[in-house]
């Protein structure tokens, strides 16, 4: 039996679900993204309590202003209104069933530390997408407050979306066919799954633990791979006069060179996959897949030539018409734009993560040091010295920056 059909063995309910009315009597989305846009339109039209939490900045005032124009947040036609929109998470938890996450990772610690004082025995947290190691911060935050919730870790994102018009409308273009899922201990992961399941509509499968999230080859090997493809190995972006003479889109004009490079940086994660299995037997099982084949689980019919990376790509119409992180700094004349997150969020809290659990455990990565390392050099920083973690640079998210021995790592997943 292959490893996807291995994997789907492991969905909770099939075939896929269509959304159900709303069981919990109240959820609150925290975040004003695209995804929090979706899940609020969502959640909302389907009659849960929905309190939209948005802390920062003056997010919550626009929204507040925003959702005057339809009544709500318009999604592909229809309007789903949130009950509550606040700042204060004081408002906003208590009583909630669930609460959502769907924010990038550097933000997920200060919100985890807004919200845990606040939720209840039976609240589960629920973060979209947990990628970057997600339970060592949750760990940490549990340690620090003296106080443990349970939570979900989903991935990859769900949705393919955008927003139109903030606190206004949002577009959905699409919804993966299913995602992994992992828990803390001592959750029912099961049931849970059943729950997020019946709310949000899509199949979710229950992974053996944390690390098949982080390392799950989504954005952390999919986005710098295509970037380090597009920028450098072909041509250094710098070498050639204008550098790039319009933004190229990004999955349908991926090349042969970048999808060997994305799947240079998945060989080696599969490598990581490997060794913690031999040192972890069932920490991992089926549940991390070979890039061309998780993007085959994840989207389904949606991708009609699975053989690479590339064709998955180009073949993917939830992926058509998305452009690259370029600006046009003069007419025809781009450049990357080194400070999206496809390097602020998917190197540090992505690449680099793998690449520190990869040298924790003795697999050696000199594909990702290679990306890593450009990076690292337009962007200022010195993540990596001498091929290894500089646990002093900042942002990180590594074990050796939290300290981590091996001892320690494999005694967390033990």
């Amino acid at each position: 039996m292959d490893r996807v059909r291995v994997m789907e063995s492991h969905v909770v309910n099939t075939p896929p679900p269509s959304p159900s009315p709303c069981a919990t009597p109240a959820v609150t989305v925290c975040g004003a993204g695209n995804a929090a846009h979706v899940m609020v339109s969502h959640l909302s039209s389907l009659g849960c309590d929905v309190r939209w939490l948005a802390p920062f900045g003056n997010e919550q005032e626009s929204l507040v202003e925003g959702l005057k124009k339809h009544g709500g947040i318009l999604m592909n036609g229809k309007v789903g209104k949130p009950r509550v929109v606040t700042k204060s998470a004081m408002e906003a938890i208590p009583g909630s069933k669930f609460v959502f996450i769907p924010l990038p990772v550097f933000a997920h610690e200060a919100t985890l530390r807004a919200v845990v004082p606040f939720c209840e025995e039976d609240c589960v947290i629920v973060v979209l997408p947990a990628t970057g190691a997600f339970d060592w911060t949750a760990e940490k935050v549990f340690k620090d407050l003296n106080k443990r919730v349970d939570v979900a870790g989903v991935g990859p994102l769900p949705y393919v979306c955008r927003t139109r018009k903030f606190g206004e409308e949002v577009n959905l273009l699409g919804v993966k066919s299913r995602v992994g899922m992992a828990c803390t201990k001592g959750a029912d992961a099961k049931a849970i799954a059943g729950q997020i399941e019946n709310m949000l509509g899509f199949q979710v499968v229950v992974f053996p633990s944390f690390l098949s999230i982080t390392l799950t080859p989504t954005n952390p090997i999919m986005h710098p791979g295509r970037m380090y493809g597009m920028l450098v190995a072909k041509k250094y972006w710098r070498e050639s006069t204008p550098p790039l003479t319009k933004n190229v889109l990004f999955y349908d004009e991926c090349d042969e060179v970048s999808s060997q490079w994305i799947h240079r940086l998945d060989n080696e994660n599969q490598m990581i996959v490997k060794k913690l299995e031999e040192l972890l037997p069932g920490c991992i099982k089926d549940s991390v897949l070979p890039v061309n084949q998780y993007l085959k689980w994840a989207y389904g019919s949606s991708i009609t030539d699975h053989s690479s990376a590339g064709a998955c790509y180009r073949t993917n119409k939830q992926f058509h018409g998305v452009a690259s992180p370029l600006l046009e700094v003069a007419p025809g004349y781009w450049v990357p734009n080194f400070k999206s997150r496809y390097f602020t969020e998917d190197i540090p809290f992505g690449l680099l993560t793998n690449k520190g659990i990869a040298e924790l455990i003795g697999v050696p990565t000199p594909s990702m040091d290679c990306v890593i390392e450009w990076a690292q050099h337009e962007m200022g920083k010195k993540w990596i010295v001498d091929h290894k973690i500089n646990p002093d640079e900042t942002p990180q998210q590594t074990p050796q920056a939290l300290g981590m021995t091996f001892q320690s790592f494999i005694a967390m997943y033990s």
